[in-house]
């Protein structure tokens, strides 16, 4: 495993910073790749887009800036420990390699943990609507994906 790098988790502060100045929840990030980086901040407030995390605008960015982006082999820097969706799209951008600064015990200090509604079952989930048409999509999927593999 290597080293935690202060530098680029510093760059991840200084992106919190300008998200403090900017009125959002300060939580900053760092993608490192190689000898490239970017920094990205919360924009919940500025987009009024509860997914603007700035994991989540890392990402966004990663995929438009670095068209041969390897997120297998870079580092993403938070300032804060990856609430479940944030941790769910670095799984499925393939990022596997994170470092934070403050855990989401700590955060839920000063929220009260709204981070973990998701995983508290707060929504109404009603299944099967439609399963068989949605079934049949997703197997014409999966056989395109196998065919082409």
């Amino acid at each position: 495993m290597r080293a935690a790098d202060p530098e680029a988790m510093g760059m991840a502060l200084a992106s919190a910073r300008r998200a403090l100045l900017a009125g959002e929840v300060p939580v900053g990030a760092c993608l490192v790749w190689g000898e490239r980086s970017l920094t990205a901040h919360n924009h919940v407030i500025a987009h009024t887009d509860p997914t603007a995390h700035a994991e989540m605008e890392i990402i966004r960015a990663a995929a438009s800036q670095w068209p041969a982006w390897s997120a297998a082999e870079s580092r993403l820097y938070v300032t804060v420990e990856p609430c479940p969706m944030c941790l769910g799209a670095c799984h499925y951008a393939g990022i596997h390699d994170i470092v934070y600064a403050v855990s989401l015990a700590d955060f839920h200090q000063l929220t009260g943990g709204e981070l973990m509604a998701p995983l508290q079952g707060d929504a109404t989930l009603t299944g099967a609507c439609c399963r068989d048409e949605s079934w049949e999509l997703l197997q014409t999927w999966a056989a395109r994906q196998a065919a082409s593999a």
